[in-house]
């Protein structure tokens, strides 16, 4: 369920981009500098359990998060 915000000239949906189209049809350059943030909810335990096993490989949750998004789409494009 996406959550809703009124403007006085139109409705944004939260969760959902505006403009489906721009992003389908130019993604952003492999490899560019920029960096966007992306926030992801895991329930504690998770969490607690995704930081250690990643610190017992001697890596971070952002290394191991962006690995399967370059696996996932590899296999989804």
């Amino acid at each position: 369920m996406a959550l809703q915000k009124k403007h006085s000239s139109s409705t944004m949906t939260f969760g959902e981009h505006r403009d489906l189209s721009k992003i389908v049809s130019a993604p952003a350059q492999p490899g560019s500098d920029k960096q966007k943030r992306v926030n992801v909810n895991f329930d504690e335990a998770k969490h607690a359990r995704f930081k250690a096993a990643c610190a017992k490989r001697g890596t971070n949750i952002t290394v191991v998060i962006n690995d399967l998004v370059d696996q996932w789409l590899s296999d989804n494009e």
